[in-house]
């Protein structure tokens, strides 16, 4: 029998997925000198918390289809493990986000320099994978940005001069221009980085020099018209920069850190970096276009569900909610303001005047959609049944929103610095930055939204979940708006998760807060509270709630589902 060879898989089978996902952490286990590296929830873990991934290039995407991709993020990530002291990394790394993001990328550059000449295969699967992000880089039309070209720029500028390779001549027509006019911020501190490869510390403080430069730099190229600084949300996001700590032993199970136990309630570290912000402050107008293109081509094929939903919600909304007044009628109550014309023979006889049921809903539907990282493979279904629905609701004239919940780093964060800095204080609570999402607000109709609701598609904000506290924040929205009936349903694939929190809790800490905001919102007889799990059975949390297979999202039982719940109790 031929046994098939890893260049033969298909990763989009999840069998041949877990074959690849062996051979490869088999692979970053010889590198890193470390047996501890294995994949869990297709992200490489260092026993069993996640791997230093923090460099974009080198984190591994849940849902890749490239077999090169995912080697070249390992091999990154068993160097990084292998050549890092964590020690010395933090002594001159930089406090602020985009100055710790460069930090760590020059950092990710030196170590894979470090790869041995003899390591050919490593090196090949290091390149392809930072192309692969550099190209995805340019297809979401960052380069249109001042800021997303500098960081470009000055991105491939050091990989070429840390690894002695020539930057792509692909690259070059984009950033030739740029190029000339960053080697004066960086300077002698750029040419500096070379020959310091082998001296962590020596080559730490140069680049900590240039990041700090650079990111001054960006901040008075983002400067809008009126000065104001407007900071690069869309190229910060699209880098998926993870400021957690991974390997800080401060996580570790050796006593250090007081995890919060049953019954001492629910806190919240610090709010200072928690945001609430509209998808179209994230997603640029370029990328905007692609997804409601990619969308409207999933959606065209399900026009007959869209039928279904549609003539589903008007008949669920018929009820009248007020009367009004039709004058010049020729039967009916007698108008006194239609006399005059009578008298004076003006009138064609229609005096009268009668009411008419005006068919107004008075309802308003909230969809609360996860956007943590295991969501990206089933995204594209779920935006086509929310894309529908919405449409089939405004149509018989529901107010909706359409809102979703992540998280603004993998794992923490800067609560989680902040929190190691201030001495690990005991019973932290949430230790990570929530990001509440708006993809369309309930005064805005389904076609002025429609690109604001294509974002669900955007993914590289998905990362964890705060499902307590996003839920609490979508009651409150539909609570404020003025309706007869209220539904909130919410559609997740999991049990919120959040890895610092988790790690400085106790596990079931979030879940908690789940069941806690979920027993307020069902006492509320004003609003109903239903979820949509996929493959995820969410009836621990909600009385009402209905497991959907994922290869099963646009079938018309889940929709039947979906209407059943928002249909009156």
């Amino acid at each position: 029998m031929i046994q098939r060879t890893t260049e033969a898989l298909d990763l989009r089978d999840p069998l041949d997925l877990e074959r690849a996902e062996e051979s490869t952490a088999a692979a970053a286990r010889a590198i890193a000198h470390d047996g501890s590296l294995r994949f869990r929830g297709h992200l490489l873990h260092r026993g069993n918390r996640p791997a230093p991934a923090r460099a974009p290039h080198v984190r591994p995407s849940v849902d890749t289809q490239d077999l090169g991709d995912l080697r070249g993020a390992a091999d990154g990530i068993a160097l990084r493990v292998l050549h890092t002291d964590l020690a010395v990394y933090s002594r001159h790394r930089p406090e602020e986000g985009l100055a710790d993001l460069l930090y760590e990328l020059l950092e990710q550059f030196r170590v894979e320099a470090l790869s041995p000449e003899s390591t050919s295969g490593v090196r090949a699967n290091l390149r392809h994978r930072f192309e692969s992000w550099s190209s995805a880089y340019i297809g979401e039309g960052l380069l249109e940005n001042d800021v997303g070209l500098l960081i470009f720029s000055v991105v491939h500028v050091c990989r070429s001069r840390v690894l002695a390779e020539p930057i792509d001549e692909r690259v070059n027509d984009h950033t030739e221009a740029t190029r000339f006019g960053i080697y004066d911020v960086m300077g002698r501190d750029l040419l500096a980085l070379r020959p310091a490869i082998q001296d962590q510390s020596v080559y730490a403080q140069h680049a900590a020099v240039i990041a700090r430069n650079v990111a001054a730099l960006a901040e008075e190229t983002s400067r809008d018209d009126e000065g104001r600084p407007s900071p690069p949300s869309a190229i910060l996001a699209m880098l998926e920069f993870n400021a957690f700590e991974q390997d800080n032993a401060a996580t570790q199970s050796d006593g250090a850190g007081s995890r919060v136990g049953p019954g001492q309630g629910y806190d919240v570290f610090t709010e200072a970096y928690d945001q609430t912000l509209d998808i179209a402050q994230i997603v640029l107008p370029h990328s905007q276009v692609r997804t409601r293109a990619d969308l409207d081509a999933l959606v065209g094929e399900h026009r007959p569900l869209g039928a279904y939903l549609r003539r589903s919600a008007l008949a669920l909304y018929p009820e009248p909610r007020d009367e009004a007044w039709e004058s010049e009628q020729e039967q009916g109550y007698l108008d006194p303001r239609l006399l005059t014309g009578l008298v004076t023979g003006s009138s064609d006889g229609r005096i009268f005047r009668r009411t008419t049921p005006q068919m107004r809903p008075g309802g308003a539907v909230t969809v609360l959609v996860d956007c943590s990282g295991s969501m990206k493979g089933v995204m594209p279904q779920v935006a086509v049944l929310v894309d529908l629905l919405v449409r089939a609701l405004d149509t018989a004239g529901v107010a909706t929103e359409v809102l979703g919940y992540t998280t603004g780093a993998w794992s923490g964060g800067r609560p989680y610095r902040e929190w190691l800095a201030s001495g690990r204080p005991p019973h932290p609570g949430r230790l990570n930055e929530s990001l509440n999402l708006v993809f369309k607000d309930a005064a805005t109709s389904w076609r002025r939204a429609r690109g604001r609701i294509s974002g669900l598609l955007w993914t590289p904000t998905f990362r964890e979940g705060i499902d307590g506290e996003a839920l609490e924040w979508a009651y409150d929205r539909l609570r404020g708006i003025d309706a007869d009936r209220r539904s909130l349903l919410l559609i997740c694939d999991g049990s919120p998760m959040d890895g610092a929190t988790a790690l400085t809790n106790d596990e079931d800490y979030l879940d908690r807060h789940l069941l806690e905001v979920v027993d307020a919102i069902e006492a509320d007889p004003a609003v109903d509270l239903a979820g949509l799990g996929i493959g995820h059975d969410m009836s621990a949390y909600l009385r009402r709630s209905r497991i959907v297979d994922p290869d099963g999202i646009l079938d018309r039982e889940t929709a039947r589902s979906v209407l059943g719940f928002l249909a009156p109790a």
